[in-house]
């Protein structure tokens, strides 16, 4: 048998739709002899039905079944990684995934999966409806007694947890159930080394999990290559006149599915675009509805299908885009692509969403203007083309594309994997 010489490194995730995320560092991963897998826990409920081994373009992702009986840790005795990457750490299964491995003495990595400064993260982003919170934990409980708290709860066993370990379990718990976020994330939350897109992220890995700044990386935008943004095409929009365009995108982030944060149910959420398509009609605009990926197949795509509401595609988004006078956005990384092209934004702030948040990176923005009313929106884009300030909206962006090109995005990840893997080999040898 052929021992292989390359350095092995596991993603985990809760879902296989996450390998996106995975799947674009694969060709940098592969020049510097790292074999990269993902291994998903869809059939934990997230996800059912996805085969126990299948390749994602040149990915290879493993249900969790694919490793029939064996537990976290008995998986990674197996596959013996060098490195184990994360795209979010705050769930239970990810922590003791994380346990597990720095247990293991295996580097362990933290590649943010979007910009968390587009949300106003020092304060609660939601409005509770308490009621249908509750219903959602109540359909998350199966799942939660079955699989997720059994596997934390070995994971805390076996590593030697401590009672304070233990009390944040049952805090976090409660607080889950409730729809309320803690301050700062546990201590198995915080990886060796955190990939962050963009320099707006650096205070919330350092304050919200705790990373000492020199193990916080800034590796680009890999948006702007999801998407296909050009380099050139940054700040493209800046000296164009844009307010007689007739479409505005609706730039959409899956608040529906937060188990009663702000759209107590599927209708509410649907009623919420047909009246924002009616009332851009009624201004003389027309509605360009850019879905967050869960809705695809869902009865809320049917339901907007039927109403018919004009749905963007992935494929079709920057195109789209450009024939927009401006966007409409909820707090999502993706608004974050029509400002680097230096186009308008209104920050949905009206009906269900009049209580709606929004972090730095997007009030920040010269061109952004709270939409507290869509009957307004003309008015909205005249007082914006108004005060438009040219030099600032080119500072803004130039602080906030992130180090470019973003396609180099995969390589300064390599790097990065690179780097914390040998820092922890040369630990142990010192040992």
């Amino acid at each position: 048998m052929i021992k292989s010489n390359k350095i092995k490194v596991i993603g985990f995730d809760s879902w296989a739709q996450g390998a996106r995320h995975y799947e674009r560092l694969v060709e940098a991963f592969n020049k510097h002899g790292i074999e990269l897998i993902l291994i998903h826990l869809g059939s934990w409920g997230t996800e059912m039905g996805r085969p126990t081994q299948e390749m994602v373009r040149n990915l290879q992702v493993r249900d969790i079944t694919y490793y029939k009986k064996k537990n976290f840790q008995e998986i990674l005795q197996s596959e013996n990684p060098c490195a184990v990457i994360f795209l979010s750490t705050h769930t239970f299964a990810h922590r003791a995934f994380n346990r597990y491995s720095q247990f293991c003495n295996i580097t362990t990595i933290h590649l943010y999966h979007g910009l968390v400064r587009v949300q106003d993260i020092g304060n609660s982003n939601y409005k509770v409806n308490h009621l249908s919170r509750l219903k959602f934990a109540a359909s998350q409980l199966p799942r939660a007694l079955i699989y997720v708290w059994p596997a934390y709860s070995r994971a805390l066993l076996k590593t030697g947890a401590s009672i304070k370990e233990w009390f944040r379990f049952g805090y976090d718990i409660v607080s889950g159930t409730i729809g309320t976020h803690p301050d700062t994330v546990a201590d198995d939350a915080r990886t060796d080394g955190c990939c962050i897109y963009v320099t707006a992220d650096f205070e919330n890995a350092v304050q919200r999990y705790g990373y000492a700044e020199e193990n916080v990386f800034v590796v680009g935008n890999p948006d702007l290559i999801h998407f296909g943004l050009k380099t050139e095409m940054i700040g493209s929009q800046l000296t164009l006149t844009l307010i007689d365009r007739t479409d505005v995108m609706y730039i959409d982030t899956g608040l529906v599915y937060t188990g009663g944060l702000v759209f107590k149910s599927n209708e509410e959420f649907v009623r919420h675009m047909i009246d924002t398509k009616d009332r851009l009609e009624r201004r003389g605009k027309h509605l360009v509805f850019k879905p967050h990926p869960q809705h695809m197949g869902t009865p809320v795509h049917k339901a907007l299908i039927d109403a018919g509401v004009d749905i963007c595609s992935r494929e079709d988004f920057l195109s789209r885009l450009l024939k927009c006078c401006a966007c409409i956005v909820e707090p999502t990384s993706l608004s974050v692509v029509p400002a680097l092209m230096g186009m308008p934004l209104l920050l949905a702030n009206y009906g269900k969403l009049q209580e709606q948040r929004y972090g730095d990176v997007l009030t920040s923005y010269p061109r952004a203007r709270m939409l507290s009313d869509v009957d307004d929106i003309n008015s909205f884009l005249a007082a914006e083309q108004a005060d438009f300030d040219l030099e600032r909206t080119r500072a803004w962006i130039k602080d906030n594309a992130g180090p470019l090109p973003a396609e180099e995005m995969p390589e300064r990840v390599a790097n990065v994997v690179l780097k914390l893997i040998g820092e922890r080999k040369g630990t142990e040898a010192k040992q």
